[in-house]
Formats: C-alpha cells, structure tokens, sequence
C-alpha cells in the first residue's frame, strides 16, 4: 500500500569556495541572505527570495559529489531589470533567445563557481513585438541540420535522450550533438535545443563521422 507523501518545501544546495563572492552574486539576482552560519573553515549561507531558498555551503574539504556543474532556473517577471543588474555588476549574460516557456526571453550566467544559472521571463511583456531572435536562428540551424541528416537517408535510430522520468523519448533522432569530451547522442529537435542551452560545450556533430576535414581539405590553396 502507498502512503501519501507530502513534501513541505524544497532547498537547493550548491557548494561554494568563496562564501562572499557567492552571496554577492545571488544578491545581484535578487535574494538576500536569510541565515547563516560559520565553524572553522566551513560556513553556510541561506539566500531566500520569497520562497525561493539556495543554500550555499562552503567546507573545509571537497564532499563526494560528481564533478559537473549544477544548474540553476529562475523565472522573473522582468528580465530586464536583473540583467541590467548583472550588467552593471561586470558579470557576462550570454542570451539565449525566446523558447516557448519563456517568450520573455532567457539568458544563462556562470555563478562564481562555474554553475550555470538560467534566468528566464515567461511571459512576452506587451511592448515586445514577436521577432526572429536569436532563439528561432539557434533552432533554425538545428532545422537544417536535421534536413541535412534527413537528405542522407536520416537517423536509423530514436532519441537517446531520457526525459525526468527516466523513459527513454519516443520519438524518432534527427541530429547528433557532441561535447568538447568527446561524448555524442543522437536526438530529436526538442531535446537537441534543451542540450544545447543547459550544457555549454554542447554542439551539432557531423552525423557521418568526418568532421570538418572535407570541408577544410576542400577550401585549401590550389597549386
């Protein structure tokens, strides 16, 4: 028999080297500091806004956790005013257009620990036209990669990229994408613009494993 669970609220953790570079930086986006605590060379710090709590932890020695990057998405009701905070506080805002849970916009920042924060509006404010942004070119080139796929016979396989539930996507591959590690999968449209704006490295591959070598070989001086 299942019980019902009730979750009564929910902290995110991210640990930390510098307690007051961090808390800066979380200040920048609109928290403040709501608690906090200090032993030795460890020390914490609650950020809250309203509901939304991040815990920064920072201690003495590394703890067992997988060295990737965590990500952070905050939603605002204006977009504007916190990168305009960012702006003036030096910190680079790489815009990532307007994907459909945030016409708003989007943009992603690197927290001082290297994590990446996405901060988005979800809602289009009256005063901003529909434009061709640079989120429909970015989705517009994963377009025609998927046309050239589909030119060459298309991908054989299905999406190998698993939703939050851990189901694989059903449906079928149309472009592959890699990483600066070497790594590569092959995935539809929708999870190819989700990798490509939450994993920095990421980009679209050659689907038939030759690179860019043809091309080069093809643009070098003739005798």
């Amino acid at each position: 028999m299942l019980v019902a669970l009730q979750v009564q609220s929910m902290i995110a953790v991210t640990y930390i080297k510098d307690i007051d570079a961090s808390r800066a930086f979380y200040e920048l986006l609109g928290f403040g500091e709501h608690s906090s605590g200090k032993a030795g060379t460890s020390a914490w710090s609650v950020m809250r806004y309203e509901e939304v709590s991040v815990l920064l932890a920072m201690t003495g020695s590394a703890p067992g956790i997988p060295p990737l990057p965590m990500l952070f998405y905050f939603f605002y009701e204006d977009l504007g005013a916190v990168v305009g905070a960012l702006g003036r506080a030096g910190v680079p805002v790489t815009r990532t257009g307007h994907p459909p849970h945030a016409l708003g916009g989007e943009v992603k920042v690197l927290d001082p620990d290297g994590n990446t924060v996405l901060l988005g509006q979800r809602e289009r404010p009256a005063s901003q036209a529909p434009a061709g942004d640079e989120g429909h070119i970015r989705f517009s080139i994963l377009r025609e990669a998927a046309a050239l796929v589909a030119s060459r016979g298309g991908a054989t396989q299905a999406c190998e990229v698993a939703g939050p539930d851990s189901r694989r996507c059903p449906n079928q591959a149309e472009v592959k994408l890699a990483d600066s590690l070497g790594d590569s999968a092959w995935a539809c449209l929708m999870h190819a613009e989700q990798i490509l704006v939450t994993v920095p490295a990421a980009f679209i591959a050659s689907h038939d494993d030759r690179g860019i070598a043809p091309l080069l070989a093809d643009r070098q001086p003739r005798p």
